[in-house]
């Protein structure tokens, strides 16, 4: 699966609602609603490396952390440092998830939690920054997505994610969030990305907005990492 994110900042309830009416059209399997946090953090300028105390008053350079943390992905936050690297962090269980009949890819699976091969979290992974690494990680913003909803078309290998964004309150524009499946195009061709995402915008009437479908790897694609690197720059407000 390969992403894009394509941010609408200058729409309106009109735009917003085309948009939805253009979407139904389409008859697409309607997949619920969702929301997200995106939260942006900087390192301490006073958090100094060990090796570095004796030459430096302060961090030589500024580094961000970035997290997602979208609701269909149950208690599992997306983090990405400076555009390079990236990891997922969960506290869901298998088997709960199992249970539930979520899925459970992105879980600690049986074993571990058995050995107490675990991080032991009960909070996700982004509030374990905020409340416990004050001292590496400043937050700066958050972002929040609410009212989102999902859409599934061409026989599940396309999938259409809308959230209204809100900055501190503020209504900052439509994200619009674009899963394609590898059938769709060429994985080994990064290049073609931006064209075959740019063909759905024009067929399914995308409102214009700025489009977003860098990755981490050409050669090793990331799906999560990708997905936060495309948030980390179309939020750069």
């Amino acid at each position: 699966m390969v992403t894009a994110v394509l941010l609408v900042q200058k729409a309106n309830l009109e735009t917003i609602t085309q948009f939805h009416d253009q979407i139904s059209n389409e008859l697409p399997t309607a997949k619920g609603k969702w929301n997200f946090n995106f939260k942006i953090f900087r390192n301490n300028q006073y958090s100094i490396p060990q090796e570095l105390v004796d030459t430096h008053e302060q961090a030589p350079e500024s580094k961000f952390l970035f997290t997602l943390s979208p609701s269909y992905l149950r208690d599992s936050t997306i983090t990405l440092i400076n555009g390079k690297s990236a990891g997922v962090f969960t506290n869901s269980i298998e088997e709960e998830l199992s249970e539930l009949g979520h899925p459970s890819d992105l879980s600690i699976p049986n074993d571990h939690l058995r050995r107490g091969a675990t991080t032991g979290l009960n909070d996700k992974f982004d509030n374990f920054i905020g409340a416990k690494l004050q001292s590496l990680w400043t937050q700066r913003q958050l972002i929040k997505g609410d009212g989102g909803q999902i859409y599934e078309l061409e026989n599940g290998n396309l999938c259409i994610r809308t959230s209204n964004v809100f900055l501190h309150g503020n209504f900052r524009g439509l994200l619009i969030q674009i899963e394609m499946s590898n059938s769709l195009c060429d994985t080994n061709n990064h290049n073609s990305f931006k064209e075959h995402f740019n063909k759905i915008v024009e067929k399914y009437g995308f409102p214009e907005g700025n489009l977003c479908c860098d990755v981490l790897d050409k050669k090793n694609l990331d799906k999560y990492g990708d997905l936060c690197l495309q948030y980390s720059k179309i939020l750069n407000f």
